[in-house]
């Protein structure tokens, strides 16, 4: 992901309020109220056990020595391990596992497959640096009050501030936020990702500090790293978050982050992530990562998250090709329906047509602006962000100003039919049926609630 960038610029005004420590710097860590997730051995499998309601974790624990558990919920009726490579199948059925009343077809084992952030470097583009302090309302805050996205007056050059309102204009996002006031408030994004810039000046006072988690460094603090050498994914996670609140600004980011600064991780990683997310309260789980290969343990993970009332997004693919990531090429396949609770979103230019990069396929969801679209970068930092990477966090975006309504009818299924419903129909009729329901339409979605 190479999107040129500037250092926000520092009115004199609010300087020392605006004074930060580098993003390489690491904030003092945070009291969690969760236990501490405890770190994985890498290279192993993960075993998606079917158990019941009365099955204990010292139980499974005992039954199971060599496992580590990623995620334990009988209510739900499983529980997710990390368990070695040598492992078989046969192995599964001892006598301490039929005790609980677990048979072999009760076992489903996979290898710990290695997922990423998906690649944008077809997405790159050209672009200019910005020169912006804020985007609005004169302070340099996303939201509240006076400094309000739509605020008015701005910093931004006239060339970035036309873009911006470009955007905006392409999913009705002005209406939406004249007709939701509460712009997000209350609702809880959870970021999975490569971390997050913990000191941006567009992102502090929005950060769930408390449930954030570094699965990567192993700590509660989830910071965006440069990578050493290789892909460069830096700032994958803090433009992610940028566009959420963007779109909503007064939600509450909670960032996990699960990939190094190559954009890699584990997907023992991802699932203990989003049981982390659905514990701390998060109504929105934004993934903008993705892999090739099906998980029966993700697929578990996200249908107990969905009970629960967690909205899903996941990010389409950058190959070009017919055909999503996983988990969003699953709404494909028909193991997850169009109004599950999960979204596959894909990217479109301003006027609608299919980004060059983003996949398709006739089970994508709908699709949004995804192409150089402003946002925050680590350092004190705006930049141009392409790739359907950056499509989905607006639709996740969407669904937090949804939920910030208090409508009774709100609920994952509710809200991924009301995003197909109200999306504006694609000009793209090359890709006639293959682009979901249309594009974001944030005002006509929201309106379906007030």
């Amino acid at each position: 992901m190479k999107i040129n960038t500037t250092v926000l610029s520092r009115l004199t005004l609010l300087a020392a309020a605006l004074s930060l420590a580098a993003c390489g710097q690491r904030t003092a860590p945070v009291q969690s109220a969760l236990p501490a997730p405890a770190p994985l051995a890498s290279g192993g499998q993960i075993a998606t056990v079917r158990i019941g309601p009365d099955v204990t974790e010292a139980a499974l624990r005992g039954a199971m020595p060599s496992a580590q558990i990623i995620a334990f919920q009988p209510d739900s009726g499983y529980a997710l391990l990390s368990v070695p490579a040598t492992l078989k199948a046969a192995g599964l059925s001892s006598q301490g596992l039929r005790a609980l009343g677990v048979n072999a077809q009760g076992v489903t084992l996979e290898i710990d497959q290695e997922l990423e952030a998906l690649n944008d470097t077809a997405a790159e583009g050209t672009t200019g640096g910005l020169g912006a302090t804020t985007w609005a309302g004169g302070a340099t805050t996303w939201a509240g009050g006076a400094t309000s996205w739509a605020g008015g007056s701005t910093f931004l050059t006239p060339r970035d501030w036309a873009s911006t309102q470009e955007y905006w204009t392409a999913i009705n996002l002005q209406a939406a936020h004249r007709l939701v006031p509460e712009l997000g408030r209350g609702v809880k994004v959870a970021v999975i990702d490569t971390g997050i810039d913990l000191n941006h000046p567009l992102l502090r006072g929005r950060i769930d500090t408390v449930g954030a988690w570094d699965y990567v460094g192993g700590d509660a603090i989830p910071q965006e790293e440069l990578p050493v050498s290789g892909v460069r994914k830096y700032g994958h996670g803090t433009a992610v978050s940028g566009v959420v609140l963007q779109v909503a600004p007064n939600a509450e980011i909670l960032p996990l982050r699960v990939l190094n600064p190559n954009g890699r991780g584990q997907m023992s990683r991802v699932l203990q992530a989003m049981d982390r997310a659905v514990a701390s309260g998060a109504r929105v789980i934004n993934l903008s990562l993705g892999s090739d290969t099906d998980s029966a343990a993700l697929n578990t993970m996200i249908g107990a998250a969905i009970a629960r009332g967690v909205v899903v997004v996941n990010s389409s693919g950058n190959s070009g090709t017919e055909g999503m990531v996983f988990p969003a090429q699953n709404l494909t396949t028909g193991k997850f329906t169009a109004d599950s609770g999960l979204l596959g979103i894909g990217s479109v230019n301003l006027k609608g047509l299919k980004s060059s990069f983003s996949t398709y396929g006739v089970g994508m969801s709908l699709t949004a602006p995804g192409e150089k679209v402003i946002t925050s970068y680590p350092d004190s930092r705006l930049a141009y962000a392409s790739g359907t990477s950056f499509a989905a966090p607006a639709v996740s975006g969407a669904a937090a100003l949804a939920l910030s309504t208090g409508a009774a009818s709100l609920s994952p299924a509710n809200i991924a039919a009301n995003l197909r419903l109200t999306a504006t129909p694609s000009p793209d009729l090359l890709f006639k049926g293959k682009l979901g329901q249309g594009v974001l339409n944030v005002g006509a979605f929201v309106g379906r609630y007030r």
